[in-house]
């Protein structure tokens, strides 16, 4: 069974690129700023997870199963909730779970991983490729695929996987997360 596909929709994220201009990264540093994290050369905004009120009352239980709220970065990336609404509405999702905006500068990687935890058994992952290039690769043991700006992809992140930005321009993917009944 394959790990990850490339899924026949395409999106005009250019009007989400111009908005990331102004955005303001790493304002919540939960996957970058631990030792040896696996996202440490990666910027991240998170656009939409498990309400923050609840981080700052049980760290410990932040993950465990939740209902996910947009965050007020919305405000400034709109294109960010156009665009997961989009894909929801195509995809017929039930559920909307994170949303995570993610940029690896050149010669940058995520280092090889599996996600753990509720959320990521849950939901499915989608990809739409805010800025793509032939020289990054989304990986697998035995498989990888290099997106290009606007494609959109599907992977299962419960396998060993991980990224290289092999080109001279930040990949930025924004990762979304559905509930779909029929695949469940």
């Amino acid at each position: 069974m394959p790990c990850i596909n490339m899924t026949d929709l395409t999106f005009d994220v250019e009007p989400l690129y111009r908005e990331l201009q102004n955005a303001p990264w790493n304002e919540i540093p939960f996957r970058t700023n631990f030792e040896g994290s696996p996202h440490r050369e990666v910027s991240d905004i998170w656009v939409r997870y498990n309400a923050l009120e609840n981080y700052y009352r049980n760290p410990r239980t932040f993950n465990d199963e939740h209902e996910s709220v947009w965050y007020p970065v919305v405000n400034v990336i709109p294109q960010a909730r156009l665009l997961t609404l989009a894909l929801a509405a195509e995809l017929e999702a039930e559920r909307i779970g994170a949303v995570l905006i993610t940029k690896i500068p050149p010669g940058g990687k995520v280092y090889p991983h599996v996600d753990p935890g509720w959320h990521a058994r849950y939901y499915e992952k989608f990809i739409i490729q805010v800025r793509g290039d032939r020289r990054q690769a989304f990986c697998f043991e035995g498989e990888s695929l290099s997106a290009l700006t606007g494609e959109c992809y599907w992977f299962d992140n419960q396998y060993l996987h991980w990224v290289d930005n092999d080109s001279d321009q930040d990949r930025i993917s924004l990762i979304i997360c559905l509930r779909r009944e029929q695949c469940h």
